[in-house]
């Protein structure tokens, strides 16, 4: 099972009341933070729907730089295994020094390595980042919610999960012969495939 509950923030409602209290969306087109999230073309605008996450959204200007990472995560029914269609996905992590934007001390105006994407006719969802390092001794990760639709509104997310990389990926990224972070108490992590040179992929599925 993917390992629950050591979140390093709130997710996607905690992080959108900072994006928004820190005017950071640069909403155009008549489209006030009131109407964002009532439906999809707000939530689009805001800029945070996106599948290249290493540069900021909205006003924010800052760029991540380090291993290339592409993540893959497929939703799937726990009652019948069958992709699940059109769901969206908030995915969110550290740079590769272990911090995160938005709530890093010197980040906070930053908002780079987090996002929103649909999952596609197979229940795929596909990021473009760099890979991340250990924030606070802890195991390298990825953080997801999962969402009924893009046209979140009010809505809890139906799932959050944590996907933890595994230790020689760890090891490649950081270029040292061996990672000594802690993995917690997770059994199953993401499988990891290609070479630092040419960029890492991450692959998970998530069931729900």
């Amino acid at each position: 099972m993917l390992e629950l509950g050591t979140r390093r923030d709130g997710g996607l409602a905690n992080d959108f009341t900072l994006v928004r209290r820190r005017r950071m969306m640069g909403l155009t087109r008549g489209i006030t933070v009131s109407t964002l999230g009532a439906e999809a073309g707000p939530i689009a605008r805001s800029g945070i729907v996106r599948g290249d996450i290493r540069r900021g959204f909205g006003t924010a200007n800052g760029v991540a730089r380090g291993v290339p990472l592409d993540i893959r995560v497929r939703l799937t029914s726990a009652n019948s295994g069958r992709p699940l269609v059109g769901q969206a996905v908030y995915l969110w992590h550290c740079d590769p020094d272990g911090n995160y934007s938005l709530h890093s001390p010197g980040l906070e105006n930053e908002n780079y390595l987090r996002g929103v994407q649909v999952a596609d006719s197979a229940g795929w969802v596909r990021f473009t980042s760099v890979f991340p390092g250990s924030h606070e001794g802890a195991w390298p990760r990825l953080h997801v919610e999962v969402y009924p639709s893009v046209a979140l509104g009010e809505a809890s997310p139906l799932h959050a999960a944590e996907i933890l990389l595994p230790s020689d990926a760890c090891a490649k990224a950081s270029g040292t012969a061996s990672f000594e972070g802690h993995p917690g108490a997770a059994v199953e992590m993401a499988c990891v495939t290609g070479d630092v040179r040419r960029g890492l992929v991450a692959t998970r599925t998530v069931t729900i």
